[in-house]
């Protein structure tokens, strides 16, 4: 049985480890990772867990790694990251060219307790990591206008810290919600993820992650 307060009191530890700093050094390779269950509304399941490594600024596919493994912890809002993590882990190991940086499809330090997946993954591998996700999970924003580019914070519904961005990545579509995982900062986080997007909503790495993924079920189905 997943012991929820263990869990939760397990990233109130990990987030004394994460380091917000402009991102050091020259990215090269930037990764995106996402996972997928074989029956999501089941648990135990099947997970797949995949990475994409591309060379950056080019956009080039240089790498792409899977890992299958049993996913027995339920999904429940705020702990993502124990069930999807040790797949994501095992995926991870298989890379080749580690990148420099990594994009979760997730979220960095928007979260309850200030460890998104992004962020949690980060600080597990001490890598620079950018949580980028599809919907909003904590902290109070306003939208931003309606032009690709714009972008508005995203506060501490407590304290009022900048935590991340409301971030449009295409002209009058739904935005992204960006903030960093580890070793990066706010800044650094919005400029990667509006760098690698195209034409498409999502940024490249976790979009090819994802496609990647449903490439990879179809041969488990």
């Amino acid at each position: 049985m997943f012991d929820y307060r263990k869990a939760a009191h397990a990233q109130e530890i990990l987030k004394k480890r994460i380091k917000l700093q402009p991102f050091k050094g020259s990215i090269n390779l930037v990764a995106g990772c996402d996972l997928t269950f074989l029956n999501p509304f089941k648990t135990p399941t099947e997970g797949i867990a995949a990475f994409v490594v591309l060379k950056y600024p080019e956009l080039e596919v240089v790498e792409r790694v899977y890992a299958t493994g049993k996913v027995s912890i339920p999904y429940v809002p705020g702990f993502l990251a124990f069930r999807e993590i040790p797949l994501l882990l095992r995926a991870f190991r298989m890379i080749k060219e580690k990148p420099d940086v990594i994009i979760v499809d997730g979220h960095g330090i928007v979260h309850p307790r200030g460890l998104g997946i992004a962020a949690h993954l980060g600080v597990v591998l001490n890598m620079p990591t950018v949580g980028c996700a599809k919907k909003p999970l904590y902290g109070k924003f306003n939208m931003p206008d309606r032009e690709k580019g714009s972008y508005s914070y995203i506060f501490d519904k407590h304290t009022d810290e900048k935590l991340g961005v409301v971030l449009r990545t295409r002209d009058n579509v739904k935005p992204v919600f960006v903030s960093p995982g580890n070793l990066t900062d706010i800044e650094t986080a919005k400029n990667l993820v509006f760098s690698t997007v195209t034409r498409y909503r999502l940024p490249e790495p976790t979009r090819l992650a994802h496609n990647f993924l449903k490439e990879v079920r179809k041969k488990f189905l």
